[in-house]
């Protein structure tokens, strides 16, 4: 992807976040079927999904959850008694804000939350070098372009992370009702040969009209991230979305070790 077209797409999606931060934070609230689900590398407990890991809560972990948003995760942490050093990273100020006031009364989760961008190369930087036991990403890197900005922050994880590694993308392309919705590059002053297979942008029309750029990392993609990010494929599922299966998840972890050893 060239540059300029990375840089206009990233510019967007920050737009997008300043003007939906508040009604962003309103519809992200409740724990979805899926966030429930990988509780369990957290130290957590789950019914639904069988061969996941036993049960047992866990004292002590250090978790980072990038792209944290309104600190929804750290929330249900502290509600299933999860105790644990929460850092979360987000590059909108507006919903990090809403995410400490959110979080000030935990009684079980501890958290900080820091800005940063994961388009910055640097933006780790910002950790004080600091390295974790679980590390979460959840509907983050479908906002970045280009498969080597994906890659380089996979990577980067992989490198901030000593334990398992759980992220999310959403697939909004397997879904008629929001493939109705997409709209034409020319809204932003692009055309299909300036992005890659899976971009598409989409309309948010909850309390504000805006546009966000989106990518669809399907199963292919993310088994090649994993590949070139040395790390394992684990786990995947699918869950959410009122079809219920709209959000890919996936749980990666260093070549050579697996969650039973974790």
């Amino acid at each position: 992807m060239r540059e300029p077209v990375r840089q206009r797409l990233l510019e967007l999606n920050r737009d997008f976040y300043a003007q939906v931060a508040e009604p962003f934070d309103a519809t992200r609230q409740q724990a979805t079927p899926g966030l429930a689900a990988i509780l369990p590398y957290f130290g957590g407990e789950t019914k639904d999904l069988p061969g996941f890991p036993k049960p047992g809560r866990s004292t002590g972990l250090s978790v980072l959850d990038v792209g944290c948003g309104n600190g929804r995760f750290a929330r249900l942490l502290d509600e299933a008694g999860i105790a644990c050093d929460y850092t979360g990273v987000d590059g909108n100020t507006a919903l990090l804000a809403l995410a400490e006031s959110a979080t000030v009364d935990l009684a079980n989760v501890h958290c900080r939350f820091v800005q940063g961008d994961l388009s910055d190369p640097s933006w780790s930087a910002r950790l004080g070098g600091e390295r974790f036991d679980r590390l979460l990403c959840t509907a983050t890197l479908q906002h970045l372009p280009g498969y080597d900005l994906r890659l380089a922050v996979v990577r980067e994880f992989a490198r901030l992370c000593r334990g398992p590694i759980v992220l999310s993308f959403w697939q909004f392309l397997t879904s008629e009702r929001f493939r109705k919705r997409l709209i034409d590059w020319s809204a932003v002053g692009l055309d299909e040969a300036d992005v890659e297979p899976g971009d598409a942008l989409l309309p948010w029309k909850q309390g504000v009209s805006a546009t966000r750029y989106v990518h669809q990392v399907d199963e292919a993609e993310l088994h090649r991230l994993a590949a070139d990010a040395g790390l394992t494929l684990e786990r995947t599922f699918r869950a959410d979305g009122k079809e219920g299966n709209l959000n890919l998840y996936a749980i990666l972890v260093p070549i050579n070790h697996s969650t039973s050893q974790l």
